[in-house]
């Protein structure tokens, strides 16, 4: 049994309302499986115009928060300087001031691979939680660098450029064919053996090293000229999504003294891994090695004996292009799209309806609107718009993870490298993973408790959104929320 000092509390956040009553006349809307051509095409069009994603986050933001139901909020929209080539995030806030008497904390979002910070629109709900409290409120939405609206400029390294290195081969004697009983969480296949060859292993560790440092230069960096220059002393809550929760799980332990509370949200990376470039490779003395299925170990395949060649190949030849090359296929990459992403918007009805239905989740007239084909389908003009008009991390992405969706660095070795140096260090973890995430949401458990046991109090928790898949902010945007109102409300009356 853990001692009191190692106790990691995990919690199900599963919360229902009552006090907003649901208009008798509101009926939840019906799936659109299929877009009509003259709608694709209208929307491939409009993509062209300069300025179309701007015009497409107004409209969100007007659509999630009603000017006329919102007045008491402060809002601004504006592009933060992040250095003296004239780069800069693009950055939505809202400003609630409760008392003149107290300062300001500050809530701070950054997303995912894949999207922008539109994509946060249900979860501007969190915004109304914060009211008639005791501190006054600044929660900023930020469009990564790269992403968005925000400036997309090339890491200037010559160790990233033109084609993407792939990682060394394993080769794996996997004697027994898939099935269930030898399948773990779905993923995970736990095979007889494996074996590398060392000099390849030491090879690409000391050529990848140096190449994820400049990654990250390129990432934190523009987090922390922003802080700097929007004149935050400290950001109270930051919260990361993914791609997103793996830079800003990088920014905390580079500059802990600048956050007070890190909530990461289904985080990209955290588990080791044989293709870790923390892999002590020197330490192999036999082979084939036996893998294993904890995620903590540098033994562990992840998604390996799962993956087909073809995907391999698609990793490092075709979807770092994806992006750009959707927009080429005119209406028809409009259909392409909407198949792929329609689907998992409008999935929060069905969500909504197992949760016990809308009079059960909805807490706000605002919330009226979640779910709408009128706002999945603005969601989805949004981030088709985002998407397509391409990013440098496009790329970017392909050096961090391998084709298993695992980081070459892994967060678990840069937490427990830190709070093995640093365990006095106060910045809490919140780690947040949907009821059906497809990231190793146990690595997120294992190394809740190593911090635990690293720190000298008990500083990391551990959430379920029910329902949630990895966008649990997306498919269970309710209880998504009042886990962060939690978080917050906990911490601010410590």
């Amino acid at each position: 049994m853990l001692s009191t000092k190692y106790f990691l509390k995990i919690h199900v956040n599963q919360i229902r309302f009552a006090s907003f009553k649901v208009p008798k006349s509101y009926v939840p809307s019906k799936l659109n499986r299929h877009i009509p051509f003259k709608l694709a095409l209208s929307i491939w069009y409009q993509s062209l115009k300069p300025g179309r994603l701007q015009t497409l986050q107004d409209e969100l933001t007007e659509l999630m928060l009603p000017t006329e139901l919102n007045s008491h909020l402060v809002k601004e929209n504006k592009k933060v300087k992040i250095d003296n080539d004239g780069n800069y995030l693009n950055e939505l806030s809202f400003e609630i001031n409760n008392n003149s008497d107290k300062p300001t904390k500050h809530v701070v979002f950054i997303h995912g691979y894949g999207a922008s910070l539109g994509c946060f629109a249900r979860n501007y709900q969190i915004i109304n939680s914060l009211q008639d409290r005791r501190y006054n409120y600044k929660v900023h939405f930020l469009d990564n660098i790269s992403f968005g609206l925000s400036s997309n400029p090339k890491i200037t390294s010559s160790l990233i450029n033109g084609r993407i290195p792939t990682c060394p081969p394993v080769k794996m004697n996997d004697p027994e064919p898939t099935t269930k009983e030898n399948v773990y969480n779905k993923y995970y296949k736990l095979i007889e053996s494996y074996e590398i060859n060392k000099e390849e292993f030491q090879e690409y560790q000391d050529k990848f090293i140096p190449i994820l440092n400049e990654m990250e230069r390129y990432y934190i960096e523009a987090i922390e000229n922003w802080r700097i220059e929007s004149k935050i002393d400290k950001i109270d809550y930051l919260v990361g999504h993914s791609f997103g929760g793996y830079w800003t799980s990088s920014y905390s332990v580079k500059y802990p003294q600048n956050l007070s509370n890190l909530i990461l949200l289904s985080p990209v990376g955290v588990e080791r891994h044989v293709h870790a470039v923390t892999n002590p490779i020197d330490e192999i003395k036999t082979q084939p090695i036996k893998p294993s299925i904890d995620p903590t170990s540098y033994n562990f395949l992840t998604r390996m004996p799962m993956l087909t060649g073809k995907h391999v190949i698609n990793w490092y030849t075709v979807l770092p292009y994806l992006p750009k090359l959707l927009r080429w296929l005119g209406p028809w990459g409009v259909t392409r799209y909407y198949k792929e992403r329609y689907g998992r918007l409008f999935k929060v009805n069905k969500v909504t309806s197992q949760l016990g239905g809308a009079s059960e989740v909805f807490q706000h007239e605002n919330d009226l609107i979640i779910g709408t084909n009128k706002e999945c389908y603005l969601l989805f003009e949004y981030l088709y718009n985002s998407t397509t008009i391409g990013s440098q991390s496009d790329i970017y992405i392909k050096y961090l993870l391998t084709p298993c969706t695992v980081s070459k660095w892994p967060l678990y070795d840069k937490f427990t490298n830190f709070f093995k140096n640093s365990p006095t260090s106060e910045f809490r973890i919140h780690f947040v993973y949907g009821e059906y995430d497809f990231m190793n949401s146990e690595a997120g458990l294992k190394l809740a408790e190593k911090i635990n046991h690293l720190s000298e109090s008990p500083i990391a928790d551990f959430h379920k959104i029910p329902q949630g898949g990895h966008n649990m902010y997306l498919d269970n945007p309710f209880d998504t929320n009042k886990m962060l109102h939690n978080i917050i409300q906990k911490q601010d009356d410590l």
